[in-house]
């Protein structure tokens, strides 16, 4: 995986947001918990825009109709939350963050406070985040 985005600068950026709260247009979203990086996250995240970049697509769902849970799943994380954000463009780690907070759907996904680990991933101009929160072991 030749994944060039700086993770400690994302986590940063992103957490820094998630602490403030945010504004997300049509919704007030409060402080949010900091969000960790994870690698299957990161991998789901990549293979997506890798996907869309091969394929020439820009979507949430893929051109065999599956969906990030799916992506997700198939990395081998046992999800009980997800959510995707995808952004194209000549962007950067901060100006990806910046337009994420400042879309309302963007940035519902990125303040929800149930998701605990994400990933991100850049293939040419294609950005993927995926986030979620692992399904809770019961003993």
């Amino acid at each position: 995986m030749n994944n060039p985005v700086n993770q400690l600068l994302l986590l940063d950026l992103i957490n820094n947001v998630r602490a403030k709260g945010c504004d997300c247009g049509d919704t007030i979203m409060g402080p949010a918990p900091a969000i960790r990086w994870n690698k299957s996250l990161e991998r789901a995240a990549y293979l997506h825009s890798t996907d869309m970049d091969t394929r020439n697509y820009f979507a949430h769902t893929d051109k065999d109709g599956k969906n990030a849970g799916y992506r997700i799943s198939s990395m081998g994380y046992p999800w009980q939350a997800w959510g995707e954000n995808i952004a194209l463009g000549i962007l950067t780690e901060r100006t990806v963050v910046d337009g994420w907070s400042k879309s309302p759907v963007h940035c519902r996904v990125l303040m929800n406070p149930k998701f605990t680990e994400m990933g991100v991933a850049k293939v040419g101009n294609f950005w993927t985040q995926e986030l979620a929160s692992p399904k809770s072991v019961v003993h």
